[in-house]
């Protein structure tokens, strides 16, 4: 303390300086990790998410072009009739 009382700063010691950015170190640190908690579960949900369209979009991809899963949409070859003129029978 400054016992003189001319309102002049004391000189630091650079031991207690040390100390206390150490100090102011160590709580920002800790007011980091517990800051990032909360978000942790909203992470790990938006991983699992991104997951479950990726495997959706490969489970479509293969009934569409390897499970053959368009054949059903698509139109079925029909006999085409033939140009030939067919015998007519004769109406009894």
């Amino acid at each position: 303390m400054n016992s003189d009382g001319n309102n002049k700063p004391e000189p630091i010691d650079p031991d207690v300086a040390l100390r206390m950015l150490d100090l102011e170190l160590m709580r920002q640190r800790a007011a980091r990790q517990q800051g990032g908690a909360p978000y942790r579960g909203l992470r790990a949900a938006s991983f699992i998410f991104l997951l479950a369209i990726v495997l959706g979009a490969l489970l479509v991809f293969y009934y569409v072009f390897y499970a053959r899963g368009l054949d059903e949409f698509r139109p079925h070859n029909a006999p085409a009739s033939s140009p030939t003129t067919a015998p007519v029978s004769a109406p009894p």
